[in-house]
């Protein structure tokens, strides 16, 4: 499956109710596939969160600092939940997408592209000490 497949096939499971193009090439993309579902772009930022961020070449030419400001300034205000298209010669690792909350969602070794996806809901897994019974019990505390 190319890469353009597993998009397609991504964004028609996801089905998100708006959509935020990152770049020229996410909007054209979008605009195919949820014809019924706005898309608007990044560029201003749009008024209303968007369900999801959708980028193709949105970090070609972008140095790293650059490329982490753009993911935090979409993470934060745009969407909670991205769909990024990374080229092979992008400026960030695995390791640094890992670190920013991101899952390796399909990689297409042909073209040397690699789709990561966050999503703010299943980003982190609750650790097991972050529940009820290791909470202080206030009705058994004595003075």
């Amino acid at each position: 499956m190319s890469w353009r497949d597993h998009l397609r096939t991504r964004l028609l499971d996801i089905r998100p109710d708006s959509v935020c193009a990152l770049d020229a090439a996410a909007q054209q993309l979008a605009g195919d596939v949820l014809p019924d579902t706005p898309v608007r772009t990044h560029d201003p930022l749009p008024e209303s969160p968007c369900a999801l961020a959708l980028g193709i070449d949105a970090l070609n030419g972008l140095d790293a600092q650059q490329a982490q400001h753009l993911i935090s300034q979409t993470r934060l205000y745009v969407a909670p939940r991205i769909l990024l298209v990374v080229p092979s010669g992008c400026v960030l690792d695995e390791a640094a997408f890992r670190a920013l909350g991101f899952m390796l969602s399909a990689s297409d070794a042909a073209d040397g592209l690699r789709i990561h996806y966050y999503d703010l809901d299943t980003y982190k897994t609750v650790p097991d000490w972050l529940n009820a019974r290791y909470w202080a019990n206030p009705e058994r505390w004595e003075p």
